[in-house]
């Protein structure tokens, strides 16, 4: 499959979607650092990241956390929950966190990677993949869209100080 956008062809087998490792995440910090500047939240460190990843790696049936690499650089990052619940009797998959860097953005990384986490979800046997973003953050409700994804219901969350 080719994909050309903003002057630069890229054949998607060129690049690699592969689960994340440790040795990625300096990589993802510096992605998520780029995902802070649209949406609010506190800086993390690679310690806060190991740790995190530390837990999320003993769970595989829980997380699932893939990068894309291309010539062996980490340009983009997707971390995926899965979870039961009464309603949706499959399950269901949630898209944490998608982070493409920026340099690399609208050439289809981001649509691999979310269709890499769709394809698992179905492989799971799950009913649906959710997803949600900052009210403010229209391109990423933009790409959200064009990956098929609609406004089926509010998702309100509530932040504790601490």
């Amino acid at each position: 499959m080719k994909n050309e956008d903003k002057g630069r062809v890229y054949f998607m087998d060129e690049v690699i979607v592969r689960l994340c490792t440790r040795e990625d995440l300096p990589s993802v910090v510096d992605l998520m650092k780029e995902l802070r500047e649209v949406a609010h939240g506190e800086q993390v460190s690679l310690n806060d990241v190991n740790k995190v990843f530390e837990i999320m790696e003993t769970l595989p049936e829980i997380y699932l956390n893939m990068v894309a690499e291309i010539s062996g650089r980490v340009v983009g990052f997707i971390s995926v929950i899965f979870y039961k619940t009464v309603f949706h009797k499959g399950g269901t998959a949630l898209i944490n966190e998608l982070i493409i860097t920026e340099s690399e953005r609208g050439k289809g990384i981001g649509e691999l990677l979310v269709q890499r986490a769709e394809n698992e979800a179905r492989r799971r046997g799950l009913d649906e993949i959710e997803v949600g973003t900052e009210k403010t953050n229209e391109a990423a409700q933009k790409f959200y869209r064009k990956c098929g994804f609609d406004e089926e219901y509010v998702l309100m969350g509530k932040e504790f100080e601490s």
